[in-house]
């Protein structure tokens, strides 16, 4: 079943999601009528931020990584092959490269049809955003540890 359209559009994208985070006991880092910034402590002890951007009809949910390159020439192939063979396992979620404050970062994105999205669905998938964004992390460090 459709959620109303309207839980999200204009300035009604503050007052759900804030509804949102208060039933599932989250805080909001920074929000207005377009964009939420929360922050969740990952199961390692780092700290995830998580985007949620409203697009007309459609929310986008974004977790950057710390895995951040001065150019596309920097980004490792070996890498971005590695997720996008991951991204083919997930029904949540995908891994892109986008360029954030002039940098090329790895973040794993999610963009859902606000008409689609209750509070169990919201907590699907910010929660797996997170966990994936975390796990990435914590292999790469202990590669570079090697261990």
């Amino acid at each position: 079943m459709a959620i109303d359209l309207d839980l999200f559009s204009g300035s009604n994208f503050r007052g759900t999601i804030q509804k949102y985070c208060n039933h599932l006991g989250w805080s909001i880092n920074n929000i207005n009528d377009r964009r939420a910034v929360l922050k969740f402590n990952a199961n390692s002890g780092n700290t995830q931020t998580l985007f949620i951007i409203s697009y007309q009809s459609t929310l986008e949910f974004s977790v950057p990584s710390g895995l951040k390159y001065s150019s596309i020439e920097d980004v490792p192939g070996w890498l971005s092959t590695l997720l996008l063979c991951k991204n083919s396992e997930y029904k949540v979620g995908f891994w892109c490269v986008e360029e954030i404050e002039g940098r090329k970062t790895y973040s794993i994105m999610h963009n859902a049809e606000m008409s689609l999205i209750n509070v169990d669905y919201f907590n699907r998938v910010i929660s797996r955003l997170v966990a994936e964004c975390d796990d990435l992390e914590q292999v790469v460090s202990r590669a570079l540890r090697g261990f």
